[in-house]
């Protein structure tokens, strides 16, 4: 049988790596629509890189990357507490 508990550790990582994973979409919204009409598939890092790339607008796209990262990290952080919690790390 196999229960909740036991698999909270795997429920943890596989949340954290999908979050960072969205985090890191790129390829898709670029390659397909290139931004979409009137920017409707816009995601973050789309948005970094047509700032940084295609605008010249450096410190903007540097701002980008710099939230996204904090977010990031908070959101790691929580995960990590929230099993430190319930003894899963």
């Amino acid at each position: 049988h196999i229960t909740l508990p036991m698999l909270g550790p795997t429920l943890m990582t596989v949340g954290l790596l999908t979050m960072v994973g969205y985090f890191q979409l790129f390829a898709e919204p670029y390659v397909m629509t290139q931004g979409g009409p009137l920017q409707s598939t816009l995601s973050v890092l789309y948005l970094l890189y047509e700032q940084g790339f295609n605008w010249w607008n450096l410190g903007f796209a540097s701002a980008i990357a710099f939230v996204l990262f904090v977010f990031t990290m908070i959101a790691t952080w929580v995960l990590m507490r929230f099993g430190r919690r319930k003894g899963w790390v």
